[in-house]
This record gives structure tokens, sequence and C-alpha cells, in this order.
């Protein structure tokens, strides 16, 4: 079980990770006042998700790669038939944004 919150905020209110899947999700435990307003609005930003002119599709070919970052886009799958083969990797956002510091600081640039 994880417990995070759908939008999160860095120090200086920018938004910087999305958490959503409402297919899978516990419900939300907010007073009665508060519920009501925040499903109203968790409603109006499923919409917007599911908006096909707000998406992008692709038909990934075979040898394709698709790489995103999994905290800022929200992704699917569409359903298919027949056979397919999916490889995926998952790669630490920290572990990445270290390496990437490491390697601007031997070529000089600023961090």
């Amino acid at each position: 079980m994880a417990r995070r919150p759908l939008f999160r905020l860095d120090d200086s209110g920018e938004l910087v990770q999305v958490s959503y899947n409402n297919l899978d999700r516990a419900p939300f435990a907010l007073d009665p006042q508060r519920q009501v307003a925040f499903y109203r609005a968790l409603a109006i930003f499923d919409r917007l998700c599911n908006d096909p002119t707000l998406q992008h599709r692709r038909r990934l070919l075979p040898g394709s790669v698709l790489l995103f970052d999994n905290w800022r886009v929200l992704h699917a799958r569409d359903a298919y038939s027949g056979s397919r083969r999916l490889a995926g990797v998952y790669l630490n956002k920290e572990d990445v944004e270290s390496r990437l510091r490491f390697l601007r600081v031997q070529a000089g640039e600023p961090v």
C-alpha cells in the first residue's frame, strides 16, 4: 500500500508529481464538508484525464522505445488482441538526477 498525495508540490509550491489511477486507489478520508468539494474536483480532473482531445496516442511498432517521466506524465495502454512482448525499466528519479549533477560537475557546468 502506498500513501502519497494525488499532487505533490516542492518547497516552492511547484507541481513535481502526479499519482493518479482512479481504477486502483483507496477512498479519501476527509471531513464531510471537504469531501464533497474534493470528489467534485476529482471528477473534473478525471474527465480531463480521459478527454481524448487532451491525450497523445501512439501505436508502438516492433522495436520502438518509449521514455517518459513517470512523475510528470499520466500514461496508460489501450486494449489489444494478439501477442506482444513489452519490457519495462524503471529508474529511480533521484539516482538519475544525482548522476546528472555529477556529470555536470565533471564537465565544469553549473549545477
